[in-house]
């Protein structure tokens, strides 16, 4: 089974807060490797700056997938799970 990689880069990793009225969420810029020639800049989004990620490379867990409204597949944006990977993970996953 593949899985989707996301890395976040060093210069690249710093959030920013977006408020929505009374709402706070932070917005930070990742790449996602999803198997083409390049990785593909994406936009995470979090509820509060500690659960943004550091640097380095991720894998997204299962949980953060659901099932949408017609059943078709989500990504839950606002309960994204992801497990930093470290060398030897890497290796078992490229």
């Amino acid at each position: 089974m593949s899985n989707l990689i996301v890395e976040v880069i060093q210069g690249h990793d710093r959030p920013e807060l977006r408020k929505f009225g009374e709402r706070e969420v932070y917005k930070q810029k990742a790449y996602m490797h999803n198997g083409g020639a390049f990785p593909q800049e994406i936009t995470l989004s979090f509820n509060s700056l500690p659960e943004c990620l550091s640097v380095g490379k991720y894998e997204l867990l299962p949980t953060s997938y659901k099932s949408g409204k017609y059943g078709d597949l989500e990504i839950d944006r606002y309960n994204m799970q992801f497990n930093k990977l470290d060398e030897n993970q890497l290796k078992k996953v490229s």
